[in-house]
């Protein structure tokens, strides 16, 4: 099985491996990355996607159980003992326990099929001789659910792109939201986007501003626009107004930031 990811979406490749139940690792090779994502009976038991190389020490790392100095120095351990035998020492240290690797490792699987799913391109294909060395850790990890929540996520995406076809609009504040403001439980991209809406910027401008990619602002304006309070409106021109009035503009949308900042977690 190889083939392009222009040809074959990635919950397809995911799905059919699940269903087949094969053995094996799918090798993906992109421009701006590679990956390797290895299956025994059609659950994922290894992933290495970009620079996150799947080993022991690197997902710990990246969970945030271990400092990058330590993982410096077991990774070079590993590549004498290997991964099972840093894990002992681990737990025999008392640094983690056996439920923290296992909760490690399957974090950065799901991380990892996630991304790989998100992939419109690069060649791929699937050898099924090709399994990890014995001494890594394996933890199987099945894909039914984990590929229909992908599909959803992209079916959102996808809805949210008709919703909001272009970034060159501006957002405004509900007058009365339908919801009660203290009850609000926001993600901190919410209330960072919340902080820069402004009569004049842009969404476009306002994903530059945080570092956001399409996708990732597009789905927290349609998650503000959801809880009822932000609509869109179509950028345009700075009014003529008189002092008075833009000094009358300033203070209402000062005071409804003031009062979201007020009650939104940093």
């Amino acid at each position: 099985m190889k083939g392009n990811l222009r040809d074959f979406s990635g919950t397809q490749i995911l799905n059919l491996v699940s269903l087949a139940k094969k053995s094996g690792t799918l090798g993906v090779d992109r421009k701006d990355g590679k990956a390797n994502l290895t299956f025994r009976e059609g659950k994922l038991i290894f992933a290495a996607i970009g620079d996150a190389d799947g080993s022991l020490a690197s997902v710990l790392s990246r969970d945030g159980r271990i400092s990058r100095e330590q993982a410096a120095a077991l990774a070079k351990r590993a590549e004498k003992t290997g991964d099972k035998q840093i894990g002992l020492l681990l737990i025999q240290k008392g640094y983690v326990t056996q439920a923290d690797i296992v909760r490690s490792i399957k974090k950065h699987a799901l991380a990892a099929v996630n991304q790989f799913a998100s992939w419109k391109e690069g060649m791929f294909a699937f050898d099924g001789t090709s399994l990890p060395d014995t001494s890594r850790i394996t933890v199987p990890l099945d894909l039914e659910n984990i590929i229909i929540q992908i599909a959803r996520v992209q079916k959102r995406d996808e809805q949210l792109e008709e919703e909001i076809p272009s970034l060159d609009v501006n957002l405004k504040f509900v007058e009365r939201p339908t919801v009660a403001l203290k009850d609000l439980q926001l993600s901190k991209d919410e209330w960072r986007v919340l902080k820069f809406i402004k009569p004049d910027n842009t969404v476009r401008m306002i994903a530059n501003s945080l570092n956001m990619n399409e996708k990732q602002i597009r789905r927290v304006v349609g998650s503000l626009r959801e809880a009822g309070l932000v609509a869109l409106t179509q950028a345009r021109q700075r009014e003529k107004l008189s002092p008075d009035e833009r000094h009358q503009k300033r203070a209402l949308v000062g005071r409804l930031i003031n009062h979201l900042q007020g009650i939104g977690a940093e």
